[in-house]
């Protein structure tokens, strides 16, 4: 018999909210900016908050609503490691695109590099470059949501990829779908975190290429995911 996936999910969540960074009642202001900040950016009333992109790439964020691009020199709490940002030149358009540069090695899927820019309309960073897939090429992709975000809202994206297969360029239409499931919560004793879930899809055929459940938290960037 197959293990229910929603106990399997849950017991990840529990392993990983265990190694999560504890930040208890006094707040780390010199690393993560005023707390007030952080708190100021959920209106409970209308149940939205501005997600800026120092919880994505962990860095003091001073409440000012705007996407920053905080320096990033370091590992997230799933051992994943962001450098930039950087200027990368898009190898089919020529066009150059500030981007942060995400690698990560796996036993399963050997070294991963990636290259992460943020959306024109500043809704979400995705990736632009991926070295799996033939070394895919995307534009416009949405990976983690940026900005103001409401408790369950759901936003479809709608993008193209390019990649080489057998000496020939291939273009490919995509579609990611994020759904906010915890807009602002305490995860592993860390406040203001999040939970949402991710899924990717080919826009043609509506196959479901990856679904997974992301938690960022303050201080640590990706703390958990899950596949579902």
């Amino acid at each position: 018999m197959r293990p229910d996936p929603r106990v399997v999910f849950a017991v990840l969540i529990g392993i990983c909210a265990l190694a999560a960074p504890v930040i208890g009642a006094e707040w780390p202001a010199a690393r993560l900016g005023p707390k007030q900040a952080w708190e100021a950016a959920t209106d409970q009333a209308t149940q939205s908050r501005f997600i800026p992109m120092q919880l994505i790439v962990p860095g003091v964020w001073d409440g000012t609503r705007r996407i920053d691009l905080p320096t990033a020199a370091g590992h997230d709490a799933e051992g994943t490691v962001w450098t930039g940002p950087q200027e990368w030149r898009n190898p089919h358009t020529g066009q150059t695109l500030t981007v942060y540069d995400r690698r990560r090695s796996t036993r399963r899927e050997g070294s991963v590099e990636q290259k992460m820019t943020v959306r024109t309309d500043g809704a979400a960073i995705g990736r632009v470059y991926d070295s799996r897939f033939g070394g895919l090429v995307c534009d416009q992709e949405a990976k983690f949501p940026l900005g103001v975000w409401k408790q369950a809202e759901v936003r479809t994206f709608e993008y193209v990829c390019q990649t080489t297969r057998r000496g020939q360029a291939v273009e490919l239409r995509r579609t990611a779908r994020i759904t906010i499931e915890e807009l602002d919560y305490e995860y592993g004793n860390v406040p203001h975190s999040l939970r949402f879930a991710w899924r990717f899809s080919d826009r043609d055929t509506g196959e479901v290429l990856d679904h997974r459940t992301y938690i960022f938290a303050p201080g640590s960037g990706l703390t958990a995911q899950s596949r579902r």
